[in-house]
């Protein structure tokens, strides 16, 4: 799934965690449908508190224009109607989207199992990517080693079907990756095409756990002692694998550090805690404004890790929200660490999860987050302290001024 766009924090009420996720902005399609109220039936919303709402909620809508509305779609339109569950999902996208809060979405019962999915760092599948090229075919690549490559698939193969379900140009890549996972043990049938060969062809494959590590480590300079770590979401492993990446680096006489945070988009928030706590022998993570000025905050818990002695820079760039900007904040609030790149997203709230009956759920904003020294990070930003930004004739080069410049000021070029 593409983790790239808005971004929200949320909570999730079900598992009772904190999180803060990056997902693709959800468009609000002001369709006019039926029940809208079936969707908020289910209990998961805050009952009493509720009951406090503002007072314009007191005042019952008309829905008879609501019906008056749909009878008149379903009876005049000319062209092909949408089915009621289309309907209803879009009239509940419109209702939200009256709210006018980016971060205040609904995620249809696919967006948000793969959101999960996500956050988990493993699901049921077959080891394999995919994308539409420019003749709108979707091409797979493969991992090594996973189910897909022994089962002989190939890259640049083309899929045609999905246990039989035809693959058309109008269907979304994410909606494609949820016919493709599913359930440990069990099994999927591709109908591909492979470039040079007319006739398509079934591969059968058994789907396993795929796991998706969260962090990246190596060391960039042995003689400077300059250890690089990446960490790309803030998943439910992240804190073992970034556990196990330091060790690694300190086995090998790291003690200067690159934290690249760049194209994070969020995570749990208890997995940014507790990488702050990696860095910090003490202190707050975070402060949290809730609704009518309660606050509560977030200290550093007392882990034990090597890096907390570290020297320790961070990179950032417009792609690094939500729990890369509580870490990176509260390290630079506790001048543990300096800030290079470009200026992050700038997302600081905190949303509630309410898994609804039919697997969809609606996140609601309901608090604010600050950094330790109680800076504003919604719609503002983590400005660097070292600005360095890269080209597009970077990019094609291969060249990171950003992580260059990071070595050099570890060692020692101010």
């Amino acid at each position: 799934m593409d983790m790239h766009g808005t971004i929200f924090d949320y909570v999730n009420l079900v598992n009772e965690r904190r999180l803060v996720v990056s997902f693709k902005p959800i468009a609000l399609l002001v369709v006019v449908a039926l029940l809208v109220g079936a969707a908020f039936s289910g209990g998961y919303l805050l009952g009493d508190r509720h009951a406090q709402a503002d007072a314009r909620m007191d005042t019952p809508a008309d829905f008879g224009l609501l019906w008056r509305v749909r009878d008149l779609l379903r009876d005049r339109f000319m062209g092909e109607i949408p089915d009621a569950q289309a309907q209803l999902y879009s009239a509940i996208r419109g209702l939200v989207g009256s709210y006018k809060d980016p971060h205040t979405v609904f995620l249809e019962p696919t967006s948000r199992r793969i959101e999960r999915d996500e956050i988990r760092g493993h699901f049921g599948g077959i080891g394999a990517t995919m994308g539409r090229n420019e003749a709108g075919d979707l091409v797979l690549t493969v991992m090594r080693d996973r189910p897909a490559a022994r089962a002989g698939i190939k890259d640049g193969d083309i899929l045609l079907a999905v246990d039989g379900k035809p693959i058309t140009p109008q269907m979304n890549v994410q909606d494609v990756v949820a016919l493709v996972r599913g359930d440990v043990g069990t099994r999927v049938v591709l109908t591909l095409k492979r470039s040079g060969g007319a006739t398509p062809f079934d591969v059968a494959i058994m789907r396993e756990r795929i796991e998706m590590p969260s962090v990246d480590w190596r060391v960039l300079s042995p003689q400077d002692h300059i250890g690089y770590v990446k960490i790309s979401v803030f998943g439910e492993r992240t804190n073992q694998e970034l556990e196990s990446a330091l060790a690694e680096l300190a086995d090998q006489d790291v003690d200067r550090l690159v934290l690249d945070l760049r194209g994070n988009g969020g995570g749990l928030v208890d997995a940014a805690v507790d990488i702050t706590s990696r860095f910090l022998a003490d202190g707050i993570v975070l402060y949290e404004a809730k609704r009518g000025g309660e606050e509560r905050y977030y200290p550093v818990k007392k882990l034990n890790s090597p890096a907390q002695k570290w020297t320790l820079v961070i990179l950032i760039d417009a792609g690094t929200a939500s729990a890369s900007e509580i870490v990176a904040g509260a390290l630079r609030d506790a001048q543990r660490a300096i800030l290079i790149g470009e200026k992050s997203y700038g997302k600081g709230s905190v949303q509630e999860v309410h898994e609804l009956p039919d697997g969809s759920s609606l996140h609601v904003t309901v608090a604010r987050w600050l950094t330790p020294a109680r800076h504003q990070i919604d719609r503002v930003g983590l400005t660097p302290d070292l600005q360095v930004n890269i080209s597009a004739a970077d990019r094609e080069a291969g060249r990171d001024p950003q992580l260059a410049r990071a070595q050099a000021w570890l060692r020692g070029e101010r």
